[in-house]
């Protein structure tokens, strides 16, 4: 009965978000795309003609990205901006390997190839940040697990967490201050990783599964659920949807693991339990918002939170349809604010900040950042788009209904128009982090091409083909 009420209210804003165009179409940036962003879905013809398109210029191509050691060879992960025409952003910060768009990025690559390279560039991704994380981490984590270190205070012991960027290149860790309460990115981690094993792609065992039951007694040493950690955009100190949604993923996939192998957790016999039923209680709870702690940074939308619809998958039909409506606040022309009120990238951003626009901020210094922001100014990321694409792709193939197939196109074609037009000045055909104000003019924003974006659209054309081949 439920299940049914829920079909007849999804269909019913499905079909009243088509009527009034929930996001915004700007015309694309690249005119061989315009036939292609419409609003009637594509056919299966015209969605490879779009592939050849983007392959052949190079879009999608996340090799430029690979991270390699003094000789030359891959070591496993992927910085966060790839090479564009201005360089390879050597010395900036987005040449780091972030764990959060690491195991994004190897997910997708497995995803969408799953017996070819794009696999075993997944699965040495996926090692490589373990390989990190038993090197320089574990003893992080045990200290905490002995009750020797404290790791919820101020800003001096955000370092003393497990690390969740690190030097690419090297494996080593980067040692710069840097905000490392980001749960999230654990989670991530955690749940890609039993996504390879549940796939037969990659066994769980050894140091890997030590590794695995290491961090989830970790969760439960922080009060996860409860931790005010910095959430995906790594700020605002709070209990984030976001960061909870990836460690409830990753709990209920290693029980699913546990299932199917007869694996034992490496952890305290009641550890994935208590993290099972304190994560999802926490979440019922906030969702469909952000933050509702602390209220002074209570966020009702976020884009973060797509994530958990696709590809977490930890929400179910009828939050993910709140999501949805919620996520309408954050649609702009061009793409997607990150939440309301974001600061960062705001208009002219470089002058206002000075001469590292990636600079990383404590929550004091957060509050100076904040202030310079004018309401409408927000960058507007690329990340999102493709992602709200790909669920209602997965709604469409479930329910087979045409108004999801619709809103699958819509959020596609606003992913497809949103790649560099010939005036970019990183290069053209490249998947945007962000298009910010600059003067009067939005422009791409210093970490172009981003990895994550790519693969996320890499991802949003493989739901549209799995949508397109149920119609056949």
């Amino acid at each position: 009965w439920a299940r049914v009420v829920w079909v007849v209210c999804a269909a019913a804003l499905a079909e009243a978000m088509t009527a009034t165009s929930p996001a915004q179409l700007g015309k694309p940036f690249r005119p061989e795309l315009e036939k292609y962003c419409r609003l009637e879905p594509l056919s299966l013809q015209e969605l490879g003609e779009v592939k050849d398109l983007l392959d052949s210029h190079g879009t999608l191509d996340v090799s430029r990205a690979k991270c390699k050691d003094k000789d030359g060879k891959f070591t496993g992960p992927f910085s966060a901006s790839a090479t564009n025409t201005k360089g390879e952003h050597t010395g900036s910060s987005m040449f780091g390997s972030w764990l959060r768009d690491n195991c994004i990025i190897a997910y997708g690559l497995f995803l969408t190839d799953p017996d070819g390279q794009g696999c075993e560039d997944s699965k040495a991704c996926i090692n490589s940040i373990a390989t990190f994380l038993l090197t320089h981490e574990a003893h992080r984590i045990e200290l905490v697990l002995g009750g020797h270190k404290d790791v919820k205070g101020a800003p001096e012991t955000w370092m003393d967490r497990p690390h969740i960027r690190f030097i690419g290149e090297t494996g080593l860790e980067d040692t710069k201050w840097y905000n490392h309460k980001q749960n999230d990115a654990l989670g991530y981690f955690m749940w890609c990783r039993c996504q390879l094993a549940l796939a037969d792609k990659m066994p769980l065992t050894g140091d890997h599964l030590k590794l695995l039951g290491q961090l989830f007694d970790y969760l439960r040493v922080i009060e996860c659920w409860d931790d005010h950690d910095a959430g995906h955009w790594e700020e605002h100190s709070a209990q984030h949807a976001s960061s909870l949604g990836p460690c409830l993923a990753a709990t209920k996939a290693f029980k699913e693991l546990m299932k199917k192998t007869g694996l034992m957790a490496p952890c305290k016999t009641d550890t994935l339990d208590i993290l099972d039923l304190k994560l999802s209680l926490c979440l019922n709870e906030i969702l469909p918002n952000e933050v509702i702690r602390p209220a002074e940074n209570a966020k009702d939308a976020d884009s973060a939170l797509i994530f958990l619809c696709y590809p977490l998958d930890v929400v179910d039909d009828d939050m993910g349809a709140k999501i949805l409506e919620r996520l309408q606040k954050c649609m702009g022309h061009v793409a997607m604010a990150r939440y309301r009120k974001d600061s960062y990238w705001c208009k002219n951003y470089k002058e206002l900040i000075g001469d590292d626009p990636t600079k990383h901020f404590t929550d004091e210094e957060l509050k100076t950042r904040d202030a310079m922001l004018v309401a409408g100014e927000e960058a507007q990321w690329c990340l999102f788009d493709p992602m709200v694409s790909a669920y209602y792709g997965k709604l469409y193939q479930k329910t087979k209904k045409a108004e999801f197939l619709k809103l699958q196109q819509l959020f596609l074609r606003r992913a497809l128009a949103a790649i560099t037009g010939d005036d970019c000045k990183f290069g053209p055909w490249m998947c945007c982090e962000a298009y910010y104000l600059h003067g009067d003019k939005w422009e791409p924003n210093d970490n172009t091409p981003l990895v994550w974006t790519q693969i996320d659209l890499k991802m949003a054309l493989y739901e549209m083909e799995q949508s397109l081949l149920v119609m056949v």
